[in-house]
Parts: structure tokens; C-alpha cells; sequence
């Protein structure tokens, strides 16, 4: 009997702590989309919601880079929708790959 009571609580504490994750998961999104609005216009953040929703990767690196400007102190003001595609294009350059076709 104590095999079973023993599993039922690693079980319990498992799920609490599965609980606590992602709930600390949640708080540490709302701190961010908050300092994203913080330091993006309506527009700005528009646009790098697209672009996670196109690209997740792309975007959460973008966000990477907008959070260490931050903390260096070289954001200062909100950064407009051109700002931010200004921003994009210095940090990552033209990411377009190019092509050639061949007709033979």
C-alpha cells in the first residue's frame, strides 16, 4: 500500500510543478509583450507579430536583439513601424535568398 500512496504523491508533485513552469511560463510573456509595448508602437508590434507568426525562430530572434538594444540603453524612445524595419534590416541585412533559374 505504501508503493501505491508513493506513486500517487511523486504523481501529485510532478503535476505541481508541471503547474508552476507554466505558470511562471505565463508571467514571464505578459513581462515581455508589456515591455514590448512599451517600446513599440501599434504599428512596429503589428509587424513583429506577423513575422513570428510567419517565421517563429526569426521572430523570437528579433525580439532578442530589441531586449539586449534595451538593456544597453540604445532604445530610448518608441520605435515606429519604420524605425523597427530600419532596425531589422541594420541587425539581420536583406534575408531574401536569391535565385537564378536556368531555361534550357
Amino acid at each position: 500500500m505504501e508503493d501505491i500512496e508513493d506513486v500517487r504523491r511523486k504523481k501529485l508533485e510532478e503535476l505541481k510543478r508541471q503547474q508552476d513552469e507554466e505558470q511562471e511560463m505565463i508571467q514571464q510573456e505578459i513581462q515581455k509583450q508589456a515591455v514590448l509595448k512599451q517600446i513599440l508602437d501599434v504599428n512596429a508590434r503589428e509587424r513583429l507579430t506577423r513575422i513570428k507568426m510567419a517565421n517563429p525562430p526569426y521572430g523570437d530572434q528579433i525580439e532578442a536583439v530589441l531586449f539586449q538594444l534595451l538593456q544597453a540603453g540604445r532604445i530610448k524612445n518608441r520605435l515606429t513601424e519604420e524605425q523597427f524595419k530600419q532596425l531589422i534590416h541594420q541587425v539581420f541585412g536583406s534575408r531574401k535568398k536569391d535565385f537564378h533559374i536556368e531555361r534550357r
